[in-house]
């Protein structure tokens, strides 16, 4: 398949990029006019951060074509401060050039200590040029029109400089970018007319890409296991295009895989709702006409796979009448096998000619028919093992490769493909590159899944690619593994989910008794650990410091308050120091949900609440305590009123508004408990060490319930439904339940699918608990770990993870659908 190489030409651009929409295009005025791949970074950070944790990049990044456009691409890394831009790829018939350009203020940073290094200014017009030498990369730049241009080549740059007072337009490429989606991490657009060169020179002179259309935009999706193509391709009617074969046509469900051996290597289905129109379009591109195309009229699905190292044809139809009288008239043996009849052919008859355009030349010497498919093989006994895996049930459609494929594309396509490596690599020796063939076959992704798919609609085609990990189905409520991460110490914190604003998935964040922190993403990559100078209290809060969508790691540490990027890296002027420690963890406000927050540090009696500039507030007046606060503030809200909850060592509940003045007046005093305080039924809601449960009403009206809990019990509670654990009775609202005897952690309520759920774990006897509203137990549960030690959270992304750390020194994820 011809399709094949262009999502590998797209990967081989992602590798090296490892290291706002304007309302005109002037940056597209500086792309070279010969561009063939452009790239529209809408956030350098997020891709170069999701580049260097992708398990597929990783793995091709060092084969040959790979590493070849990574070099060509190499003195982009050099600058710092890269946030958006455009990357073009040309080619002359000498070389690959790139050309990089940005609003952004680009420099190289610690240039005085770069060793082999050389900079000269040039002169062009009335242009300054800077030419670089920085190891063994030679790169030229220059400032034009707000933008900052970056070339490989010289000639390159001052051909877009001389093309400035009378642009080239381009207008696909203004098409594309002036609807392109920024909310992805890259834009994708491929000029296939104008890249035969490159092509070429990426892929050698055996790689058949020009004629597949003229058009190509795509939207990249990325993770650690995953790489997702979505977008659309334009044709040009005028020239023999292959995407031209099926202009006018409609997608149809794609079936034949039902046919297709479960053990086949790769499976390729075409699918034309009118195969007239097929034919139309065949001889319009040039391809020859016969008389036997009108007796392929009736077949709407043409599929062929790979088995018995030789390929097998489906022909499925809506009337076998006419082709059936065909190979009667062609055959010459008849035999039966399982039921079936397999007909001996006549050698090299003519009726696969008219399919050459899509399959390939072919001659099959054997076929035979199942319900209104007809099958064709080289050798008889392919085509017998063929119809024994149809009658057995031992089909394509039952794999896990099929089904983790069939989950990220559509049912109905003009054209699907889907392959395992060996059936990948297959199709990259025929019909693209041995060379890349070859790449893929030495990259180790034996257990991923490469699918393709084009659909026809008005005047343009839907495309998408896909290669992913191959993982097994899981039964609905069925509980598994996800993974398991080691370290070399103990575990100082609980591991709790923390959100990958970029990709929206769960990552997990820990710190070890060493006081190093970690992030480890979805798949149980470690992507950093930071030396922090004392143990986090309490949990680390997320929050969106700058109002753009990115988020930040915000807590204490004994003698610190900090916030992080999602790199790591500290935000000024955050990192502030407290002289005594003791700190409780970081209590984070936002009243508005407008994320003007109010972040509050207490230490003693003393509450030093900060805005996000880093700020003391100064209108809030609660700055020392009548006794030292025992844990972080809680902010409620009832009505239209706020109310910042205070609970202090003297047994004060101290209940203020927004700017510190006292909300609520209460008189008594308690024992707390170690619990929260929580907001059930519009009232304060918490216990004490000597076993009590009491509410607080906004008016300060208390009542109390003698609920003789023991000292370590635990409560948790939404506005609706309170739980319980005392000893080994867990109480969801009225009604109880008793486990077996054990240590067991607080409960945790939380909502999944707009339904209550409340888990235990029983630390002791190493088990997981799952309840409903009703303390009845759910499905599969309770789950047996290893030493389990507490769970940590819950993330509630379409299905249910556990999160929690074993005495060997490791965290595991277990999950729930």
């Amino acid at each position: 398949m011809r399709l094949t190489i262009l999502y590998v030409t797209i990967i081989l651009l992602s590798i090296s990029c490892t290291s706002k929409k304007q309302t005109e295009n002037s940056i597209l005025d500086l792309t070279p006019s010969n561009a063939a791949v452009v790239l529209k970074i809408n956030d350098f950070e997020t891709l170069n951060n999701e580049f260097s944790t992708n398990d597929i990049l990783s793995s091709l990044e060092s084969q040959k074509p790979f590493k070849e456009i990574k070099s060509i691409l190499s003195p982009i890394h050099h600058f710092s401060n890269k946030k958006k831009g455009l990357l073009a790829l040309s080619a002359d018939s000498t070389q690959i050039d790139f050309t990089y350009i940005s609003t952004d203020s680009l420099n190289i940073p610690n240039q005085d200590s770069i060793a082999n290094k050389s900079v000269e200014t040039l002169s062009f017009k009335k242009y300054s040029i800077t030419k670089y030498e920085i190891e063994k990369d030679t790169f030229y730049s220059t400032y034009i029109e707000k933008h900052w241009v970056l070339c490989s080549s010289k000639l390159l740059l001052e051909n877009i400089i001389n093309s400035l007072d009378n642009p080239i337009r381009n207008e696909p490429l203004e098409q594309f970018y002036a609807v392109s989606n920024n909310d992805k991490i890259a834009n994708i657009w491929i000029d296939v007319e104008k890249g035969e060169l490159l092509f070429h020179k990426l892929l050698a002179n055996d790689q058949d890409i020009s004629n597949f259309t003229s058009w190509i935009s795509l939207d990249l999706t990325l993770n650690d296991t995953e790489i997702i193509l979505n977008g659309v391709a334009e044709s040009n009617a005028d020239k023999n295009q292959f995407l031209n074969l099926f202009n006018g046509t409609k997608p149809i469900q794609n079936n034949t895989w039902n046919f297709t051996p479960s053990n086949a290597n790769t499976f390729t289905s075409f699918g034309l709702d009118d195969f007239k129109k097929y034919t139309q379009n065949k001889t319009l591109n040039n391809h020859p006409t016969t008389n036997l195309d009108s007796l392929l009229n009736t077949v709407e699905e043409i599929g062929i796979t790979e088995y018995n190292n030789e390929s097998v044809l489906f022909l499925r139809t809506y009337g076998t009448a006419t082709l059936l009288d065909y190979i009667n008239e062609e055959k010459i043996t008849t035999e039966e096998y399982s039921s079936n009849q397999i007909w001996g052919l006549k050698p090299n008859i003519e009726i696969f000619d008219p399919l050459t355009p899509l399959i390939g030349k072919h001659s099959f010497e054997y076929a035979s028919i199942v319900e209104n498919t007809f099958l064709f093989s080289k050798s008889q006994s392919t085509l017998e093992s063929v119809i024994a895996k149809i009658k057995t049930g031992d089909t394509f459609d039952k794999t896990t490769l099929f089904k983790n494929a069939d989950n990220k594309l559509t049912s109905s396509a003009s054209v699907l493909s889907i392959s395992n490596l060996k059936g990948f690599v297959s199709l990259l020796n025929k019909s693209v590159s041995k060379t890349l063939g070859s790449s893929f076959d030495d990259s180790k992704l034996n257990d991923y899944i490469f699918g393709s798919q084009i659909i026809a609609d008005a005047n343009f085609f839907h495309i998408n690619f896909l290669i992913k990990k191959n993982t097994k189905e899981e039964e609905q409520n069925s509980v598994s593994s996800a993974f398991e991460v080691q370290f070399d110490t103990d575990l100082a914190t609980l591991p709790q989910f923390v959100a990958n604003h970029n990709s929206g998935r769960k990552e997990i964040i820990v710190q070890d008794q060493e006081n190093k922190l970690y992030l480890i993403s979805s798949s149980g990559k470690i992507l950093w650990k930071k030396q922090l100078n004392g143990t986090v209290q309490g949990k680390i809060q997320q929050i969106d410091l700058f109002k753009n969508g990115k988020l930040q790691f915000a807590f204490t540490t004994n003698n610190e308050f900090l916030i992080l990027d999602r790199n790591g890296k500290e935000v000024e002027p955050f990192t502030k120091k407290y002289s005594g420690g003791n700190l409780n963890p970081l209590a984070v406000f936002d009243y508005e949900g407008r994320k003007n927050y109010r972040l509050v540090v207490t230490q003693g009696k003393k509450v030093f609440m900060y805005n996000s500039k880093g700020e003391i507030v100064k209108g809030f007046t609660y700055d020392t305590a009548e006794a030292n606060i025992l844990d972080a503030p809680q902010h409620f809200r009832i009505g239209k009123r706020d109310y910042l909850v205070f609970k202090l060592d003297n047994g004060q509940l101290k209940i203020t508004n927004r700017v510190g003045k006292t909300r609520v007046h209460i008189k008594d005093k308690f024992s707390f408990s170690d619990n929260e305080i929580r907001l059930y039924q519009n009232k304060f809601t918490f216990t004490s060490v000597d076993g009590f449960l009491y509410q607080v009403d906004s008016q300060g009206k208390i009542s109390s319930s003698n609920l003789h809990l023991a000292k370590d019990h635990g409560m948790d509670a939404t506005s609706k439904t309170l739980a319980i654990m005392n000893d080994n009775t867990l109480q969801v609202r009225n009604k109880k339940v008793e486990l077996e005897l054990g240590v067991y952690s607080k409960p945790t309520i939380f909502y999944l699918n707009d339904k209550i759920y409340v888990s235990v774990t029983d630390i002791q006897n190493q088990k997981i608990y799952l309840f409903d509203s009703q303390a009845e137990s759910i499905p599969n549960f309770p789950i047996f770990g290893s030493s389990i030690i507490d769970m940590a959270d819950i993330n509630l992304n379409k299905k249910v993870e556990f999160v929690y750390k074993d005495q060997d020194n490791s965290i595991r994820i277990s999950k729930i659908r």
